[in-house]
């Protein structure tokens, strides 16, 4: 309760201002276990966004989304890859000290390939990311930001394996391009 009430107070504070336009990039790694099955994964993803403060401290943005991804089942001889292009909202709460909370949601395909004993196949399905995370901006300059985020993720896919959810670890820069007067 202690600690809620210090974010309360805290919240109230400036760390942006209304009006700022601001940019950057991340670089995430997350882990995945599939529902379903014994299959574990990995993928790598960059994520440019920009987004437009439109009160104190709340940041609404639209994020692109550029990933790999691997996937290994040890019960069989089944292996799989992907890449996927996304897009999707973005929405950043920063309070005083530089903390921030994050969420997203982003929509697009990815193009699977699949290694099932040894007979290969290729397919597009669409997918969907939801992103929930805490983080810290500090500051290296007056507009430059780094930003290490981690949280929880959720994908839904429209393939047979289903979805998948895990925790991630995101890292990146955010430069404020414009600053409120």
């Amino acid at each position: 309760v202690m600690l809620l009430c210090v974010l309360v107070h805290s919240s109230f504070a400036q760390f942006l201002k209304k009006g700022s336009l601001i940019g950057g990039g991340n670089f995430e790694f997350q882990t995945s276990k599939y529902q379903n099955s014994d299959s574990k994964g990995y993928s790598f993803s960059l994520m440019p966004w920009a987004g437009y403060s439109v009160i104190n401290n709340l940041v609404v943005g639209v994020g692109l989304e550029m990933g790999y991804s691997g996937l290994k089942s040890s019960a069989a001889n089944y292996k799989a890859s992907s890449n996927s292009l996304l897009i999707g909202p973005i929405v950043r709460y920063y309070l005083k000290q530089g903390v921030f909370f994050h969420g997203q949601n982003n929509f697009g395909t990815s193009n699977v390939t699949t290694d099932f004993d040894g007979s290969k196949s290729k397919q597009k399905i669409n997918s969907s990311y939801s992103r929930f995370g805490i983080g810290y901006a500090s500051r290296i300059s007056d507009t430059v930001l780094f930003e290490p985020l981690m949280g929880y993720y959720h994908q839904f896919n429209d393939d047979p394996i289903g979805d998948s959810g895990g925790f991630f670890i995101m890292g990146g820069f955010t430069i404020i391009l414009k600053s409120a007067p």
